[in-house]
Protein backbone atom coordinates (compact mmCIF):
# COMPACT_ATOMS: atom_id res chain seq x y z
CA UNK A 1 0.00 0.00 0.00
CA UNK A 2 1.06 3.21 -0.69
CA UNK A 3 3.21 4.78 2.36
CA UNK A 4 0.51 8.06 2.00
CA UNK A 5 -2.49 5.95 1.89
CA UNK A 6 -1.45 4.37 4.50
CA UNK A 7 -0.81 7.81 7.03
CA UNK A 8 -4.52 9.17 5.42
CA UNK A 9 -6.19 6.25 6.30
CA UNK A 10 -4.95 6.52 9.95
CA UNK A 11 -5.50 10.31 9.86
CA UNK A 12 -8.62 11.15 7.34
CA UNK A 13 -7.74 14.18 4.93
CA UNK A 14 -11.15 16.04 6.23
CA UNK A 15 -9.28 15.23 10.17
CA UNK A 16 -5.99 16.41 8.64
CA UNK A 17 -7.23 19.45 6.97
CA UNK A 18 -9.50 20.61 10.38
CA UNK A 19 -6.37 20.59 11.87
CA UNK A 20 -4.03 22.17 9.67
CA UNK A 21 -6.67 25.31 9.36
CA UNK A 22 -6.90 25.07 13.65
CA UNK A 23 -2.88 25.41 13.76
CA UNK A 24 -3.36 28.18 11.25
CA UNK A 25 -5.55 30.25 13.37
CA UNK A 26 -3.62 29.14 16.54
CA UNK A 27 -0.11 30.66 14.70
CA UNK A 28 -2.00 33.95 13.85
CA UNK A 29 -3.52 34.52 17.41
CA UNK A 30 -0.06 34.64 19.12
CA UNK A 31 1.54 37.74 19.14
CA UNK A 32 3.79 38.85 16.75
CA UNK A 33 7.07 38.91 18.39
CA UNK A 34 6.50 35.49 19.82
CA UNK A 35 5.61 33.56 16.78
CA UNK A 36 8.88 33.07 15.46
CA UNK A 37 9.98 31.80 19.13
CA UNK A 38 6.70 29.51 19.65
CA UNK A 39 7.38 28.05 16.11
CA UNK A 40 11.03 27.26 16.62
CA UNK A 41 10.51 25.50 19.77
CA UNK A 42 7.33 23.43 18.31
CA UNK A 43 9.26 22.16 15.19
CA UNK A 44 12.05 19.88 16.98
CA UNK A 45 9.51 18.63 18.64
CA UNK A 46 6.86 17.81 16.04
CA UNK A 47 9.43 16.47 14.09
CA UNK A 48 10.50 13.77 16.57
CA UNK A 49 6.53 13.12 17.32
CA UNK A 50 6.67 12.08 13.06
CA UNK A 51 9.45 9.68 13.73
CA UNK A 52 7.79 7.31 16.13
CA UNK A 53 5.67 4.95 14.51
CA UNK A 54 4.87 2.94 17.63
CA UNK A 55 4.02 5.71 19.79
CA UNK A 56 0.95 5.13 22.06
CA UNK A 57 -1.52 7.83 20.63
CA UNK A 58 -1.12 5.84 17.19
CA UNK A 59 -2.44 8.85 15.42
CA UNK A 60 0.06 11.23 16.53
CA UNK A 61 3.26 10.37 14.48
CA UNK A 62 0.76 9.96 11.28
CA UNK A 63 -0.73 13.15 11.89
CA UNK A 64 2.94 14.69 12.56
CA UNK A 65 4.24 13.48 9.56
CA UNK A 66 1.91 15.00 7.30
CA UNK A 67 1.67 18.09 8.44
CA UNK A 68 5.02 18.53 9.45
CA UNK A 69 5.99 20.99 5.71
CA UNK A 70 3.60 23.29 8.29
CA UNK A 71 6.17 23.50 10.48
CA UNK A 72 8.63 24.99 8.54
CA UNK A 73 6.11 27.18 6.77
CA UNK A 74 4.85 28.30 10.30
CA UNK A 75 8.79 28.93 10.86
CA UNK A 76 9.14 31.12 7.35
CA UNK A 77 5.93 32.85 8.13
CA UNK A 78 6.71 33.89 11.22
CA UNK A 79 10.71 35.20 10.04
CA UNK A 80 8.88 37.24 7.34
CA UNK A 81 6.56 38.73 9.82
CA UNK A 82 8.66 39.21 12.74
CA UNK A 83 9.26 42.79 13.25
CA UNK A 84 12.63 44.05 13.13
CA UNK A 85 15.09 44.75 10.03
CA UNK A 86 16.75 42.20 7.83
CA UNK A 87 19.56 41.15 6.78
CA UNK A 88 20.91 41.15 3.37
CA UNK A 89 21.97 37.71 2.25
CA UNK A 90 25.09 37.48 -0.65
CA UNK A 91 23.30 36.47 -3.73
CA UNK A 92 25.24 32.76 -3.99
CA UNK A 93 23.11 32.11 -0.72
CA UNK A 94 19.97 31.95 -2.82
CA UNK A 95 21.43 29.57 -4.92
CA UNK A 96 20.16 26.54 -1.92
CA UNK A 97 16.69 27.58 -3.60
CA UNK A 98 17.26 27.30 -7.07
CA UNK A 99 18.85 24.11 -6.54
CA UNK A 100 15.73 22.92 -4.31
CA UNK A 101 13.33 23.88 -7.40
CA UNK A 102 15.82 22.41 -10.02
CA UNK A 103 15.78 19.34 -7.91
CA UNK A 104 11.87 18.31 -8.60
CA UNK A 105 13.01 17.60 -12.38
CA UNK A 106 14.68 14.87 -11.43
CA UNK A 107 12.03 13.00 -9.91
CA UNK A 108 9.30 13.79 -12.25
CA UNK A 109 9.60 9.90 -13.44
CA UNK A 110 10.78 7.85 -10.59
CA UNK A 111 8.35 4.85 -9.59
CA UNK A 112 7.52 6.39 -6.32
CA UNK A 113 7.09 9.84 -7.57
CA UNK A 114 4.36 10.73 -5.47
CA UNK A 115 7.02 10.37 -2.36
CA UNK A 116 9.74 12.02 -3.72
CA UNK A 117 7.76 14.89 -4.87
CA UNK A 118 6.34 15.73 -1.34
CA UNK A 119 9.97 15.19 -0.16
CA UNK A 120 11.45 18.28 -2.70
CA UNK A 121 8.33 19.92 -1.71
CA UNK A 122 9.51 19.69 2.03
CA UNK A 123 12.97 20.54 1.37
CA UNK A 124 11.72 23.45 -0.90
CA UNK A 125 9.83 25.01 2.07
CA UNK A 126 13.02 23.52 4.73
CA UNK A 127 15.16 26.05 2.64
CA UNK A 128 12.79 28.99 2.09
CA UNK A 129 12.33 28.70 5.58
CA UNK A 130 15.83 28.62 6.38
CA UNK A 131 17.31 31.60 4.43
CA UNK A 132 13.98 33.59 6.03
CA UNK A 133 15.19 33.08 9.17
CA UNK A 134 18.72 34.03 8.41
CA UNK A 135 17.66 37.33 7.00
CA UNK A 136 16.07 37.99 10.50
CA UNK A 137 19.72 37.47 12.62
CA UNK A 138 20.57 41.31 12.64
CA UNK A 139 21.69 41.14 16.15
CA UNK A 140 23.44 39.01 18.72
CA UNK A 141 19.96 38.92 20.30
CA UNK A 142 18.44 37.42 16.85
CA UNK A 143 21.02 34.93 17.24
CA UNK A 144 20.01 34.00 20.57
CA UNK A 145 16.33 33.90 19.91
CA UNK A 146 17.11 31.06 17.60
CA UNK A 147 19.66 29.38 19.83
CA UNK A 148 17.29 29.64 22.76
CA UNK A 149 13.47 28.26 21.07
CA UNK A 150 15.73 25.72 19.29
CA UNK A 151 17.57 24.46 22.33
CA UNK A 152 14.11 24.64 24.23
CA UNK A 153 12.47 22.67 21.61
CA UNK A 154 14.86 19.66 21.94
CA UNK A 155 14.98 20.15 26.05
CA UNK A 156 10.97 19.17 25.42
CA UNK A 157 11.23 16.91 22.65
CA UNK A 158 14.05 14.59 24.78
CA UNK A 159 11.03 13.36 26.89
CA UNK A 160 9.79 11.50 24.40
CA UNK A 161 12.52 8.77 24.08
CA UNK A 162 13.25 9.40 27.41
CA UNK A 163 9.75 8.34 27.74
CA UNK A 164 10.22 5.17 26.44
CA UNK A 165 12.82 4.17 27.82
CA UNK A 166 11.16 4.53 31.59
CA UNK A 167 7.44 3.62 30.48
CA UNK A 168 8.76 0.70 27.78
CA UNK A 169 12.31 -0.29 28.76
CA UNK A 170 11.99 -4.31 27.61
CA UNK A 171 10.38 -2.84 24.37
CA UNK A 172 12.66 0.17 23.37
CA UNK A 173 15.62 -1.52 22.35
CA UNK A 174 16.19 -3.22 18.69
CA UNK A 175 15.51 -7.42 19.57
CA UNK A 176 18.99 -9.51 19.39
CA UNK A 177 20.65 -6.02 19.00
CA UNK A 178 20.05 -4.25 21.90
CA UNK A 179 20.22 -0.65 20.42
CA UNK A 180 17.99 1.88 21.76
CA UNK A 181 15.26 2.52 19.61
CA UNK A 182 12.09 4.85 21.11
CA UNK A 183 8.78 3.78 20.17
CA UNK A 184 10.45 1.83 17.07
CA UNK A 185 12.64 5.04 15.69
CA UNK A 186 15.86 3.74 14.08
CA UNK A 187 18.58 4.42 16.17
CA UNK A 188 20.39 6.72 13.71
CA UNK A 189 17.19 8.28 12.95
CA UNK A 190 16.62 9.38 16.63
CA UNK A 191 20.56 9.89 17.54
CA UNK A 192 19.96 13.24 15.28
CA UNK A 193 18.45 14.66 17.91
CA UNK A 194 20.82 13.72 20.52
CA UNK A 195 23.81 14.92 18.70
CA UNK A 196 21.69 18.62 17.80
CA UNK A 197 20.29 18.93 21.74
CA UNK A 198 23.79 18.36 23.22
CA UNK A 199 25.53 20.91 22.63
CA UNK A 200 22.58 23.79 22.89
CA UNK A 201 21.54 22.31 26.27
CA UNK A 202 25.46 22.26 27.34
CA UNK A 203 25.94 25.86 26.44
CA UNK A 204 22.19 27.07 27.98
CA UNK A 205 24.13 25.51 31.10
CA UNK A 206 27.68 27.07 31.40
CA UNK A 207 25.61 30.62 30.43
CA UNK A 208 22.65 30.61 32.00
CA UNK A 209 22.21 33.36 34.59
CA UNK A 210 20.31 31.72 36.73
CA UNK A 211 21.92 29.19 38.77
CA UNK A 212 18.91 26.41 39.14
CA UNK A 213 18.59 25.99 35.22
CA UNK A 214 22.19 25.20 35.45
CA UNK A 215 21.90 22.01 36.99
CA UNK A 216 18.45 21.28 34.82
CA UNK A 217 20.64 21.79 31.94
CA UNK A 218 23.72 20.27 32.57
CA UNK A 219 21.30 17.09 33.69
CA UNK A 220 19.62 17.13 30.01
CA UNK A 221 22.33 16.97 28.67
CA UNK A 222 24.21 14.14 30.61
CA UNK A 223 20.48 12.20 29.64
CA UNK A 224 21.30 12.97 26.05
CA UNK A 225 24.63 11.71 26.09
CA UNK A 226 22.85 8.15 27.82
CA UNK A 227 20.39 7.97 24.93
CA UNK A 228 22.97 8.46 22.61
CA UNK A 229 25.24 5.69 23.79
CA UNK A 230 22.22 3.75 24.01
CA UNK A 231 21.76 3.80 20.47
CA UNK A 232 25.35 2.32 19.47
CA UNK A 233 25.02 4.67 16.18
CA UNK A 234 28.59 5.24 15.57
CA UNK A 235 27.50 8.38 13.55
CA UNK A 236 25.69 10.02 16.48
CA UNK A 237 29.09 9.43 18.87
CA UNK A 238 31.17 10.82 15.98
CA UNK A 239 29.17 14.07 15.79
CA UNK A 240 29.10 14.29 19.70
CA UNK A 241 32.47 14.39 19.72
CA UNK A 242 32.86 17.05 17.56
CA UNK A 243 30.19 19.51 18.81
CA UNK A 244 31.93 18.87 22.20
CA UNK A 245 35.24 20.15 21.17
CA UNK A 246 34.71 23.60 22.26
CA UNK A 247 32.81 22.82 25.12
CA UNK A 248 35.60 20.94 26.65
CA UNK A 249 37.70 23.78 26.21
CA UNK A 250 35.26 26.18 28.18
CA UNK A 251 35.08 23.89 30.68
CA UNK A 252 38.98 23.21 31.31
CA UNK A 253 39.37 26.86 31.90
CA UNK A 254 36.84 26.84 35.05
CA UNK A 255 36.88 24.15 36.98
CA UNK A 256 34.14 24.69 39.33
CA UNK A 257 31.59 24.56 36.61
CA UNK A 258 33.37 21.65 35.19
CA UNK A 259 33.62 19.40 38.81
CA UNK A 260 29.98 20.18 39.11
CA UNK A 261 28.83 19.82 35.21
CA UNK A 262 30.95 16.36 35.13
CA UNK A 263 29.27 15.44 38.48
CA UNK A 264 25.64 16.18 37.15
CA UNK A 265 26.45 14.61 33.49
CA UNK A 266 27.88 11.52 35.04
CA UNK A 267 24.97 10.85 37.49
CA UNK A 268 22.69 11.62 34.44
CA UNK A 269 24.34 9.36 32.15
CA UNK A 270 24.64 6.46 34.45
CA UNK A 271 20.89 6.60 35.69
CA UNK A 272 19.79 6.70 31.85
CA UNK A 273 22.54 3.92 31.40
CA UNK A 274 21.36 1.79 34.07
CA UNK A 275 18.52 1.44 32.68
CA UNK A 276 19.18 -1.01 30.04
CA UNK A 277 19.38 -4.55 30.92
CA UNK A 278 22.07 -4.88 28.09
CA UNK A 279 23.49 -2.10 25.77
CA UNK A 280 24.94 -2.04 22.12
CA UNK A 281 28.09 0.20 23.50
CA UNK A 282 30.83 -2.06 22.67
CA UNK A 283 29.28 -1.46 19.19
CA UNK A 284 31.00 1.78 18.99
CA UNK A 285 34.36 0.71 19.02
CA UNK A 286 33.41 -1.32 15.46
CA UNK A 287 34.60 0.83 12.80
CA UNK A 288 33.88 -2.83 10.22
CA UNK A 289 30.86 -0.85 7.92
CA UNK A 290 29.03 -2.13 4.78
CA UNK A 291 29.11 1.38 3.68
CA UNK A 292 32.21 0.92 2.23
CA UNK A 293 30.87 -1.66 -0.31
CA UNK A 294 27.85 0.04 -0.90
CA UNK A 295 29.55 3.37 -2.26
CA UNK A 296 31.91 0.66 -4.70
CA UNK A 297 28.28 -0.85 -5.99
CA UNK A 298 26.66 3.05 -6.61
CA UNK A 299 29.98 3.98 -8.15
CA UNK A 300 30.65 1.10 -10.36
CA UNK A 301 27.10 0.57 -11.35
CA UNK A 302 25.27 3.44 -11.41
CA UNK A 303 27.16 6.94 -11.36
CA UNK A 304 29.38 5.45 -13.86
CA UNK A 305 26.20 4.82 -16.37
CA UNK A 306 24.54 8.12 -15.49
CA UNK A 307 27.26 10.83 -13.96
CA UNK A 308 25.81 14.03 -15.59
CA UNK A 309 22.04 13.90 -14.59
CA UNK A 310 21.13 11.04 -12.32
CA UNK A 311 17.35 10.26 -12.52
CA UNK A 312 16.41 12.89 -15.14
CA UNK A 313 14.02 11.10 -17.24
CA UNK A 314 15.13 7.76 -15.72
CA UNK A 315 12.01 5.26 -15.59
CA UNK A 316 11.95 1.93 -13.59
CA UNK A 317 13.99 3.43 -10.60
CA UNK A 318 13.04 4.25 -7.00
CA UNK A 319 13.73 8.05 -6.13
CA UNK A 320 16.05 6.77 -2.74
CA UNK A 321 17.70 3.94 -3.97
CA UNK A 322 19.10 2.00 -7.13
CA UNK A 323 17.55 -1.24 -7.99
CA UNK A 324 20.59 -2.27 -8.93
CA UNK A 325 22.32 -2.08 -5.57
CA UNK A 326 19.44 -2.28 -3.57
CA UNK A 327 20.06 -0.35 -0.68
CA UNK A 328 19.94 3.54 -0.34
CA UNK A 329 23.59 5.44 -0.61
CA UNK A 330 23.94 5.76 2.86
CA UNK A 331 25.29 8.99 2.60
CA UNK A 332 24.05 12.21 1.72
CA UNK A 333 26.48 12.91 -1.06
CA UNK A 334 26.27 9.49 -3.10
CA UNK A 335 22.08 10.24 -2.55
CA UNK A 336 22.58 13.64 -4.53
CA UNK A 337 24.92 12.01 -6.65
CA UNK A 338 22.25 8.93 -7.58
CA UNK A 339 19.23 11.56 -7.74
CA UNK A 340 20.77 14.80 -9.59
CA UNK A 341 24.21 13.48 -11.44
CA UNK A 342 27.34 15.93 -11.40
CA UNK A 343 24.60 18.51 -12.30
CA UNK A 344 23.18 19.03 -9.36
CA UNK A 345 25.66 17.50 -7.26
CA UNK A 346 28.44 20.20 -7.94
CA UNK A 347 26.33 23.17 -7.34
CA UNK A 348 25.05 21.27 -3.77
CA UNK A 349 28.90 20.94 -2.98
CA UNK A 350 30.08 24.21 -4.00
CA UNK A 351 28.13 25.75 -1.34
CA UNK A 352 29.37 23.14 1.36
CA UNK A 353 32.48 24.51 0.47
CA UNK A 354 31.69 27.89 0.66
CA UNK A 355 29.92 27.65 3.88
CA UNK A 356 32.72 25.61 5.72
CA UNK A 357 35.22 28.50 4.00
CA UNK A 358 32.94 31.30 5.66
CA UNK A 359 32.80 29.31 8.70
CA UNK A 360 36.56 29.34 9.17
CA UNK A 361 36.90 33.54 8.52
CA UNK A 362 33.69 34.08 10.80
CA UNK A 363 35.95 31.72 13.89
CA UNK A 364 38.96 33.58 13.05
CA UNK A 365 37.25 36.50 13.68
CA UNK A 366 35.00 35.15 16.64
CA UNK A 367 36.47 37.79 19.53
CA UNK A 368 35.32 40.56 17.17
CA UNK A 369 31.77 40.37 16.91
CA UNK A 370 30.39 41.14 20.23
CA UNK A 371 29.13 38.09 20.46
CA UNK A 372 30.29 35.17 22.87
CA UNK A 373 32.75 33.26 21.43
CA UNK A 374 32.13 30.16 22.54
CA UNK A 375 28.91 30.09 20.82
CA UNK A 376 30.41 30.92 17.34
CA UNK A 377 33.22 28.00 18.09
CA UNK A 378 29.82 25.51 18.92
CA UNK A 379 27.90 26.58 16.15
CA UNK A 380 30.74 26.13 13.75
CA UNK A 381 31.50 22.33 15.06
CA UNK A 382 28.16 21.74 14.79
CA UNK A 383 28.21 23.00 11.11
CA UNK A 384 31.12 21.18 10.47
CA UNK A 385 29.72 17.64 12.32
CA UNK A 386 26.72 17.91 10.26
CA UNK A 387 28.86 17.69 6.86
CA UNK A 388 31.31 14.89 7.91
CA UNK A 389 28.17 13.07 9.14
CA UNK A 390 26.74 13.17 5.93
CA UNK A 391 29.64 11.17 4.46
CA UNK A 392 27.49 8.55 6.32
CA UNK A 393 24.15 9.57 6.26
CA UNK A 394 21.71 11.66 4.36
CA UNK A 395 20.14 13.64 7.01
CA UNK A 396 21.55 16.89 6.82
CA UNK A 397 19.93 17.63 3.57
CA UNK A 398 16.89 15.23 4.39
CA UNK A 399 13.46 17.70 5.30
CA UNK A 400 12.27 15.87 8.12
CA UNK A 401 14.81 16.62 10.55
CA UNK A 402 15.97 19.85 12.83
CA UNK A 403 19.53 18.77 12.10
CA UNK A 404 19.08 19.27 8.35
CA UNK A 405 16.71 22.76 8.87
CA UNK A 406 19.74 24.04 11.36
CA UNK A 407 22.16 22.82 9.25
CA UNK A 408 21.17 25.56 6.10
CA UNK A 409 20.19 28.29 8.58
CA UNK A 410 23.77 27.72 9.95
CA UNK A 411 25.49 27.55 6.24
CA UNK A 412 23.66 30.91 5.20
CA UNK A 413 24.51 32.80 8.43
CA UNK A 414 27.76 31.97 8.33
CA UNK A 415 28.42 32.99 4.49
CA UNK A 416 25.93 35.99 5.60
CA UNK A 417 29.09 36.97 8.13
CA UNK A 418 31.69 36.46 6.62
CA UNK A 419 30.71 38.04 3.09
CA UNK A 420 30.11 41.17 5.96
CA UNK A 421 33.48 40.60 7.43
CA UNK A 422 35.17 41.46 3.91
CA UNK A 423 33.37 44.67 3.28
CA UNK A 424 32.63 46.13 6.43
CA UNK A 425 34.18 46.58 9.28
CA UNK A 426 33.48 43.30 11.85
CA UNK A 427 32.66 45.60 14.68
CA UNK A 428 29.17 45.11 16.67
CA UNK A 429 27.47 48.12 17.97
CA UNK A 430 24.43 48.01 20.76
CA UNK A 431 21.47 48.79 19.05
CA UNK A 432 18.75 51.39 21.04
CA UNK A 433 17.14 51.09 24.24
CA UNK A 434 13.70 50.25 22.66
CA UNK A 435 14.91 47.08 21.45
CA UNK A 436 12.34 43.95 22.07
CA UNK A 437 13.00 41.67 24.79
CA UNK A 438 13.71 37.86 23.57
CA UNK A 439 10.69 35.70 25.36
CA UNK A 440 12.79 32.72 24.92
CA UNK A 441 16.04 33.98 26.56
CA UNK A 442 16.28 31.76 29.49
CA UNK A 443 18.91 34.25 31.45
CA UNK A 444 17.72 36.22 34.06
CA UNK A 445 18.02 39.79 33.13
CA UNK A 446 18.96 41.39 36.87
CA UNK A 447 22.32 39.27 36.82
CA UNK A 448 26.04 40.46 35.47
CA UNK A 449 26.82 39.75 32.00
CA UNK A 450 29.48 37.67 31.04
CA UNK A 451 32.20 40.20 29.82
CA UNK A 452 32.53 38.15 26.52
CA UNK A 453 29.15 38.11 25.60
CA UNK A 454 27.22 40.99 24.62
CA UNK A 455 23.74 39.85 23.76
CA UNK A 456 22.59 42.99 21.69
CA UNK A 457 24.98 43.34 19.15
CA UNK A 458 24.74 44.23 16.13
CA UNK A 459 26.83 43.87 12.70
CA UNK A 460 27.78 47.10 11.49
Amino acid sequence: MDRIQIYLDIVPLPVAVAGAFFAVFAFFAIPSRYRLSVALTIMPIWLTMSRLPEFEIQWLPPAAKITSIMGYSFVGLGAMLHPGPRRTLPRYVWLYLVMAVIAFLFVLRVDDRTVALILRLQWLTLVFAALMLARTIVTTQDLMRIVNALAFGCFLALALPLSALILFPGESFLKGGNRFEPYGVNSNQIGMLFALALPLLAYKGLTARRVVFKPILLGAAGITVGMALLTGSRQTLLAILMVSIPLVFKFSKRPVITIVGLAIGAFAVSYVMGMADATAVERLSDLESERIYIWEAYIRDVFAQRPLFGLLGVSGEEAFKSSVVGMHPHSAYFNMMYMGGLVYTVPMLWLLWKSVKSTKTVWQARTMLGTDPLLISILATLLLAMYVQGLFNQVVYWPTYAWSFLHVILASFFMSVAHDLEVEDPAWVLPDEEAEYDPGDWYDEDEEVDPGMLPEGQLA
